[in-house]
């Protein structure tokens, strides 16, 4: 999948993977908000990552995506509303439940962002739900193991919000390295 990305999202997939390995051990190993199998961090985990963002940054591209991305950006969040309040309602997951209540007060001033951080939380929780069910890893029945009155499930339904902060900074970084190519982008949009 790398060798056929563009060159931006290869430079995308390489922070991601620096950030996921990262992010793995800070969240996991240092403030221990969920464990895996073998209590260390497997190393497919950040290249998982790295996939995970190049494949919704591509699919995100797609011209027939793009050309009905309000019609698929309506049925991503109502499927997502539907999938949080199940979680809610048959799992007591309301640390879930709350951090997809997150993720839509974040996409409410951000249009723009909807389809590609729609399509990661659906695929994050495709790709979370099938982790926890064969054992990779566990989280605990409470946010954190620390936050008793945030009931969790196992996986949280809305754990794509912190899968959120690796897109949005692999996406700072890239800015800050390609100052050039970035500000030429922010003057063709204005006009």
């Amino acid at each position: 999948m790398y060798f056929r990305s563009i060159p931006k999202v290869k430079e995308l997939m390489i922070y991601a993977v620096i950030l996921g390995f990262l992010g793995e051990y800070f969240f996991s190993r240092f403030l221990g908000m969920y464990t895996y199998r073998l209590e260390n961090v497997p190393l497919y985990v950040p290249i998982g990552h790295a996939a995970l963002y190049g494949r919704i940054f591509m699919f995100s591209k797609e011209s027939v995506v793009r050309k009905h991305h309000k019609a698929i950006e309506q049925l991503f969040a109502i499927a997502i509303g539907i999938f949080a309040t199940i979680y809610l309602a048959f799992f007591t997951d309301l640390f879930g439940f709350v951090m997809t209540i997150c993720v839509f007060l974040l996409l409410l001033k951000r249009p723009k962002d909807r389809l590609f951080f729609y399509a990661m939380y659906i695929l994050v929780a495709i790709l979370e739900i099938g982790g926890t069910a064969f054992s990779c890893w566990k989280w605990p029945e409470t946010a954190f193991g620390f936050f008793d009155f945030l009931p969790s499930n196992n996986p949280p339904s809305g754990i794509s919000l912190f899968y959120f902060l690796l897109d949005i900074s692999c996406f700072f970084i890239y800015t800050q390295i390609n100052k050039k190519v970035w500000n030429r982008l922010k003057i063709f949009r204005k006009n």
